[in-house]
């Protein structure tokens, strides 16, 4: 029983393909793609046509590796071209990213006709994903912050005055970014912050805005999206 799991029942594809396997393959790719882009909605805000895409790509990159008669590496370049083109309209997020690589392998899988395996590692994974989306190992922290902190460009130097009000609010301070804006005549600095146990983010906000009222502060409590890896 357990060689017949990494069997393909595409056993003899040099003579011909099993129209009901073939068919069974593209029904699994389906209901596959459907739980696949269920999971996707868990917890997470989508717009739909990334769920409809998701739960049709395992199906196309099944139907792609058949037409290619199950030569992996060919089917491989076309599914990349693919998603090339997916990822050079939009820029995808990390979670969109994962569920894109996820499908594709489900449409690998079942066309090459590896039915049995598709079934196991999706349901092994997707529970995998549930455990780490519910678990405090990925929880956000409660106490850190993004703060974008924007100065007059008066010639005055903010940041030792600026030091002395985020060491008395956070247990942590550093300073990351900082860029002087000429058409405003403001110099914008970027921190990433730890605050103290009974420091809320009003409290930070007037005690540095109460030095100077034309400091500009935002916090933000999720993390900028990069550019770059």
């Amino acid at each position: 029983m357990l060689s017949q799991l990494f069997k393909s029942v595409f056993s003899n594809r040099s003579i011909s393909i099993n129209p009901d396997m073939f068919i069974l393959s593209l029904i699994i790719s389906l209901l596959l793609g459907l739980l696949l882009a269920k999971a996707y909605k868990y917890k997470t805000i989508y717009t739909k046509e990334f769920i409809i895409t998701l739960a049709t790509l395992p199906v196309l990159i099944s139907i792609i590796i058949f037409l290619v008669n199950g030569s992996l590496g060919t089917s491989v370049a076309v599914a990349g071209t693919f998603g090339l083109i997916r990822f050079r309209s939009a820029a995808g997020g990390a979670k969109e990213i994962l569920y894109v690589f996820f499908a594709t392998a489900i449409g690998i899988a079942t066309g090459m006709g590896f039915l049995v395996l598709a079934i196991l590692f999706t349901l092994v994974l997707l529970l995998v994903l549930w455990l780490y989306e519910n678990s405090a190992f990925v929880q956000v922290s409660t106490s850190r912050r993004q703060a974008t902190i924007t100065v007059p460009n008066n010639h005055t130097d903010y940041t030792p005055i600026l030091e002395k009000i985020l060491d008395r609010n956070c247990r942590e301070a550093n300073l990351r970014f900082i860029q002087n804006n000429n058409k405003d005549s403001k110099i914008q600095m970027d921190y990433d912050l730890e605050l103290r146990p009974h420091i809320s983010d009003t409290g930070l906000i007037h005690d540095i805005t109460a030095y100077d009222p034309d400091i500009e502060i935002s916090l933000d409590t999720s993390a900028k999206k990069k550019k770059i890896l």
